[in-house]
């Protein structure tokens, strides 16, 4: 007897599992419950027969009369009327929590979706809504830019043919607009370089400076006069600009480059853009763009700022001029750098390569990438006095040459947008970030860089930083700074 009651123990403590609390299963725990009271009824007289049996044993009762009293009818038939109730209600739990459990798993499949959904539509409500981004349509704007100076640079090239002043190339835009980005102003700056080439008779020497004191690579354009001469005949009487510079000018009644935009050998900066806007104020009603636009010349040493408008919109643009090192996309520009940059000095730019950067990587990112929208923003926030943009451009630039493009997706804004933060902080805490492309060696093949710029060591852009303890100090405050501003704005979603 002792055998059935520990399998009806058994079976009990199955349908006693704990059962998820459900609706669908309340049925089930009332008839377990009324289960369990006539089970404990049925034990209770179970008991008591098992005292009597004992009683008789006791009395003299003979063993072999146990086993048929056991298998009595009346004994034997409500046992398995139970165990076959029981075990009924067992599979109807089983089956229950089963389809219990299959709902559960596609309502939580139903939740991350909605869930995922409600992400997605809460970062696009913050990129695209609440965060008041420029409205200005880039694109345009480069085109518009692109075809007014190449209009210049062809009516220029006409006028100037037959003299002896720079050779005006194809202009190539650069920076952020080009990029397709830019900071929150008022009013877009598209930035153009125009390459010069030297004219007829004339040799650009290109001269490294080696003042040390002058933060990055500097060059010096010397001009020399060509010698045209055959070899067996140099030094005689042969129309040569080397050997025969005044009887040229005599005959062709126009001044040698030398004469005019140079100071000593070299060439001029300020000259050159002084030459350059003489010739834009001269040439402009020549252009097809002045019907329907207004041209304001702005007043600048080492480029030459236009700003057009219609009535309607406005727009601004820099001419910068440069000379190209090799066949590469590296120049030497007439942009400022530092104070009292000497007219003769042509810092080396890669404006241009960076920019060819920011276009390789557009064809690889997805199409709604994040990284122009994260880089705007940090723009957006940065204080002037802080770090320079170019600082943020290169942290975002070297993130997207290591981290793997997909992940570049807008989901993913708001970690490269820490990742862009946690990189500036750590650069800032070893006084070191490194120049994107002076040393770069992994630039895709389509960016091409002379050998000296490939294989120099690269420029530490916190050089500063790490023999000035105080500055150090300041810029780990800009950044506290930088992060506060940039939570106020993903919290009001102003600029």
């Amino acid at each position: 007897m002792d055998s059935w009651v520990l399998w009806l123990l058994f079976l009990l403590s199955v349908v006693q599992y704990p059962q998820p609390m459900d609706d669908v299963l309340d049925e089930v725990m009332r008839l377990q419950m009324e289960l369990r009271a006539k089970f404990q009824e049925q034990e209770r007289i179970w008991l008591e027969q098992e005292v009597e049996q004992f009683v008789l044993m006791q009395s003299g009762a003979s063993w072999r009369d146990l086993p048929w009293s056991a298998l009595q009818p009346w004994r034997v038939w409500p046992f398995a009327g139970l165990l076959v109730l029981l075990l009924a209600v067992w599979f109807m739990w089983r089956k229950r929590s089963c389809e219990a459990e299959i709902s559960g798993e596609e309502e939580k499949e139903n939740e991350e979706e909605e869930e995922d959904e409600t992400w997605s539509y809460d970062l696009r409500w913050l990129l695209e809504e609440r965060i008041q981004w420029p409205v200005q349509d880039l694109q345009t704007g480069c085109n518009r830019t692109m075809a007014l100076i190449n209009n210049f640079t062809t009516v220029l090239k006409r006028s100037l043919s037959g003299t002896f002043y720079p050779v005006l190339q194809e202009a190539i835009g650069f920076g952020s607009a080009f990029e397709g980005w830019t900071a929150r102003e008022e009013e877009i700056l598209y930035q153009v370089l125009v390459p010069l080439t030297p004219p007829l008779g004339h040799i650009f020497h290109l001269e490294r400076d080696t003042d040390q004191q002058k933060p990055g690579r500097n060059f010096r354009v010397r001009v020399e006069l060509e010698c045209r001469c055959p070899r067996e005949y140099q030094g005689m009487n042969m129309l040569c600009f080397q050997h025969h510079p005044d009887v040229i000018r005599r005959r062709t009644g126009q001044p040698i480059l030398l004469d005019t935009l140079c100071t000593g050998s070299y060439l001029d900066v300020k000259k050159t853009v002084h030459w350059f806007r003489a010739l834009v104020g001269a040439t402009w009603q020549r252009l097809p763009q002045s019907r329907s636009w207004h041209l304001v010349l702005l007043p600048s040493k080492r480029s030459c700022n236009l700003r057009l408008t219609n009535g309607q919109e406005s727009f601004q643009v820099k001419v910068l001029f440069g000379v190209q090192r090799y066949i590469s996309d590296i120049y030497i520009s007439s942009r400022h750098r530092g104070a009292q940059t000497p007219n003769t000095m042509w810092p080396e730019t890669y404006a241009v390569a960076e920019t060819k950067f920011f276009r390789h990587m557009a064809r690889q990112t997805p199409q709604d990438s994040s990284h122009l929208k994260c880089l705007q923003l940090l723009a957006c926030v940065l204080a002037r006095k802080d770090f320079t943009i170019h600082t943020i451009k290169t942290i975002i630039m070297h993130l997207l040459h290591t981290v793997p493009v997909s992940r570049w997706h807008r989901r993913h804004f708001l970690l490269q947008l820490s990742d862009a933060l946690e990189q500036l902080r750590l650069s800032l805490e070893e006084k070191h970030l490194k120049h994107f492309i002076v040393g770069n060696q992994r630039l895709p093949e389509e960016i091409r860089l002379p050998p000296d710029v490939q294989r120099a060591k690269p420029l530490n852009l916190f050089h500063s930083l790490a023999q000035d303890p105080a500055a150090h100090s300041q810029a780990m405050q800009a950044y506290f700074d930088l992060r506060h501003r940039l939570a106020r704005v993903l919290a009001y979603g102003h600029c």
